[in-house]
């Protein structure tokens, strides 16, 4: 385990800083923030604290470049935030946002089990005239699909999978909130 206060006593990076010399019209702190990517850190991956600190290093030198005058004196709070990852993969129906369902550019079958990507597959296969939406139309396709060695909801790496299987292609796209 790495201890966090080495890395704050062994380099000095801060948010405030102060621009004191004749030469410069700035008196007084300034904040600064300086942030690093996000990276993902699991059992196959560990977190390099030494990038984390070449990263922020790098970030200071690159504020500091603004003005010779700017002198860092104080870290006045250090993140570090830690967030559960949790992979890409299928559920049961979500409801599909507004500002996509509008554009009547896709079809968001209506499920109430974890087999999400199977209907929506066969909704492309055998597109239904009226109401589209509904399981109905797509349950007698169902075993015309080669599902084995699947897990339901399917996760994103087993989508190669089932495109052998099928011999077929699967266009992926994501829908980040807002976008």
């Amino acid at each position: 385990m790495y201890d966090a206060t080495k890395l704050l006593d062994s380099h000095s990076w801060s948010r405030e800083v102060r621009g004191d010399s004749h030469h410069s019209p700035v008196t007084g702190f300034s904040p600064a923030y300086f942030a690093t990517p996000a990276v993902t850190v699991n059992e196959g991956q560990e977190y390099d604290i030494d990038t984390l600190q070449t990263n922020l290093l790098h970030k200071v030198d690159q504020w500091n470049k603004r003005s010779p005058n700017f002198n860092i004196e104080r870290v006045s709070r250090f993140a570090f935030s830690i967030h559960p990852y949790r992979p890409l993969h299928g559920s049961t129906f979500v409801r599909t946002p507004d500002f996509m369902a509008n554009k009547h550019c896709l079809i968001n079958v209506q499920n109430n089990d974890e087999k999400c990507f199977v209907w929506s597959v066969l909704s492309a296969l055998y597109p239904a005239t009226h109401h589209p939406y509904r399981l109905l139309k797509y349950k007698t396709h169902e075993h015309s699909l080669k599902v084995e060695g699947l897990t339901f909801p399917v996760q994103t790496k087993q989508i190669p999978l089932f495109e052998k299987n099928q011999a077929l292609h699967i266009h992926k796209r994501f829908c980040i909130r807002g976008e």
